[in-house]
């Protein structure tokens, strides 16, 4: 069922058999932003100049009228998010449907398969989580995005996506029951029967399997096991769950603390900080444009407005994610570790299903 706000933004409930494809991180460094042009007025008598870089696309798309566009992002907080856009852009409807990117990627595939043209213009995720449908050169890979107002190094290539915000991924734990000496420094150092029935986990392996970017295949399973064996985690699926019973008092520290989480969680009071370790698992998400969308100007000029100063304050408003990198907090000297290839995506998605059976072979979903 579909409904559209009063400005245009339409949502969609639907239920998606999709494939079981795994998210973790990716990125590029940097964090440049540029700033939306204001509406400009001609003098009575004279023809208003030329629009160009991002103002020119969003023009294009003011004549497409509006885009598809499918993203883990939950309706009420984009009709928030695009507040904004909707204002400087009047002209640009957006069909919107709030998906998991494994499961968007796997309707896509559906849909490529039974011969007819992917629904969305334009889809969010990261490098691995929609790597299905990147190895497919599903992704426009020839849009110039530089006509859009879009930075370099705001650019991952060659997939051709544009960068739209980075969580960095550390020990979340409770400030009433520990302090920063009180934890380990290390992952290493967080293999330890010390901290047994303390430690809560997601029993899909996020992000522990990120681990992969820095180690051999061979380090990353024989710490899994070892931190199984020894640390014995509290299993909890999901990263703010994981969270919560950290702040209930259940445990002194999650392996799935995630910065933006601990961002939204301080501001409503709550006694939670984050704590990095030496390697610093780092999550990058992306609007791809879909190859031969219907409608690419009009989600380019989305995307780009994202990427002004405007769209950013905006995004990370409600959603508590920034495009800095690097990010805020992370301590000097620590490894930042993102997925840089697509080979990287692949090696990361299976190995995260090894893992999985070793700390919770009993969990499914």
């Amino acid at each position: 069922m579909r409904k559209r706000n009063r400005r245009g933004l339409k949502t969609v409930g639907i239920a998606l058999v999709a494939f079981a494809l795994l998210v973790t991180a990716c990125g590029d460094d940097g964090a440049d932003t540029t700033t939306a042009a204001p509406a400009t007025t001609a003098a009575p008598g004279t023809e208003a100049p030329a629009a160009t870089g991002l103002e020119a696309v969003c023009e294009m798309g003011a004549e497409e009228g509006s885009f598809t566009y499918w993203a883990t992002i939950e309706v009420d907080n984009f009709a928030r998010i695009i507040e904004p856009f909707e204002a400087r852009y009047p002209g640009i409807d957006i069909d919107f449907l709030s998906i998991r990117e494994e499961d968007g990627a796997a309707q896509v595939l559906t849909e490529v398969a039974a011969g007819v043209q992917p629904t969305p213009d334009m889809v969010y995720g990261s490098q691995d989580g929609l790597s299905p449908i990147i190895t497919r050169g599903l992704i426009d890979a020839d849009f110039d995005w530089s006509q859009a107002g879009i930075d370099d190094d705001l650019m991952l290539q060659p997939e051709n996506m544009v960068r739209i915000f980075l969580v960095a991924f550390g020990l979340a734990y409770n400030t009433n029951l520990g302090t920063p000496a009180d934890l380990p420094q290390t992952w290493e150092e967080l293999v330890d029967s010390k901290w047994a029935g303390n430690v809560v986990t997601d029993p899909r392996a996020n992000p522990l399997h990120l681990l992969l970017i820095e180690w051999s295949e061979e380090e990353v399973i024989d710490y899994a096991t070892r931190f199984a064996a020894e640390t014995q985690p509290i299993l909890i699926r999901g990263g703010t769950a994981g969270m919560t019973e950290v702040l209930s008092g259940g445990a002194l520290m999650t392996t799935s603390g995630r910065a933006d989480s601990r961002s939204e969680l301080q501001a409503a009071g709550a006694p939670i900080e984050m704590h990095y370790l030496d390697i610093v698992p780092i999550r990058v998400l992306y609007n791809g444009l879909i190859k031969d969308a219907a409608n690419p100007n009009a989600a380019a000029c989305f995307a780009g407005w994202l990427a002004t100063d405007e769209g950013q304050a905006s995004f990370e408003a409600v959603e508590y994610k920034s495009n800095e990198f690097p990010p805020a907090g992370v301590p000097e000297g620590a490894i930042l570790s993102r997925v840089t290839s697509a080979e990287q995506a692949q090696a990361i998605n299976d190995i995260q299903q090894r893992i999985q059976e070793i700390i919770a072979p009993d969990f499914e979903g």
